[in-house]
């Protein structure tokens, strides 16, 4: 439990000082995080977590405690919304989408804002510890390094500029592939007519050459000629083979840094199992 009580101790520490600074803080790391891996967050990030830390916000100036509460209420609402019901695109992820759990996982670094602005310190640290668990490198890079057994926060950092690295690679590859395509397709329209063409020229200067014999000794440079210097490109531009795939080094994640957030997850979801046999 030493553990658990030393996070607790460290964010009861900061809940003194938790203000909407700290909230922008933590809205402008989600929003980076995710920018950076180059997701397409659709309406989530953009629409309900804004707006839910605006009414955290406008809660934190508030000087009417009724108004407070349904500020707070609002915010919480939508939190809980995220962490409950991913939305169906979110839940089958594509390349770049973000996962049911990464969504999941940000709805429960919104509670974490919402508990810390209650004061409810318990409860704060199991919605770090849930968010961490399901997005390590997310996780590690918006709660103080206290409630971890080290500070993970720069790993989190690199992968996740890993990670926009290889996403700006993916995208180049497609935008290559779309252009191979499209070079292979107007190939082969183009052998579509020249090649017939080229028979026909070739069979008719030789059947011109049964009156005019000099004719028959044309066929071969005639069709040769339209296959080679007729419409838009010759037989002989064949496109160059598919391209591929490939990551520069620096944008593979090392073996040791992936298992840091395999730890940290690991041990995330350890304290929370803790912490919720005591709360």
């Amino acid at each position: 439990m030493e553990p658990v009580m030393m996070a607790l101790n460290a964010l009861g520490a900061m809940k003194r000082a938790y203000d909407t600074k700290q909230l922008r803080d933590q809205i402008a790391r989600i929003e980076s995080t995710v920018q950076a891996l180059g997701a397409r967050i659709d309406q989530i990030l953009d629409i309900s977590v804004m707006a839910a830390f605006e009414h955290l916000a406008t809660a934190d100036r508030a000087t009417n405690d009724d108004f407070r509460r349904q500020e707070l209420n609002l915010a919480r609402g939508k939190f809980v919304e995220m962490t409950k019901r991913p939305t169906e695109s979110m839940a089958h992820p594509g390349e770049q989408d973000l996962s049911a759990q990464q969504v999941t996982a940000i709805g429960h670094a919104g509670n974490f804002s919402y508990f810390m602005m209650n004061g409810e310190v318990s409860l704060a640290l199991l919605e770090a510890y849930r968010c961490t668990e399901r997005f390590p490198a997310l996780g590690v890079q918006l709660f103080p390094k206290a409630v971890f057994s080290r500070d993970y926060s720069a790993t989190g950092r690199a992968m996740v500029a890993r990670r926009a690295s290889r996403d700006r690679v993916r995208a180049n590859h497609e935008a290559s592939l779309k252009a191979h395509q499209a070079d292979r397709g107007a190939y082969y329209r183009e052998l579509a007519w020249k090649v017939p063409a080229a028979g026909a020229v070739f069979l008719g200067f030789l059947a011109a050459g049964m009156v005019a014999p000099p004719l028959a000794g044309q066929a071969g440079a005639r069709a040769a000629g339209i296959l080679a210097g007729t419409g838009d490109r010759a037989i002989s531009d064949v496109p160059g083979p598919k391209p591929k795939l490939n990551y520069d080094s620096n944008a593979i994640d090392p073996p040791e840094e992936i298992e840091l957030m395999r730890q940290a997850s690991a041990e995330s979801a350890q304290r929370r199992a803790t912490l919720e046999r005591s709360v």
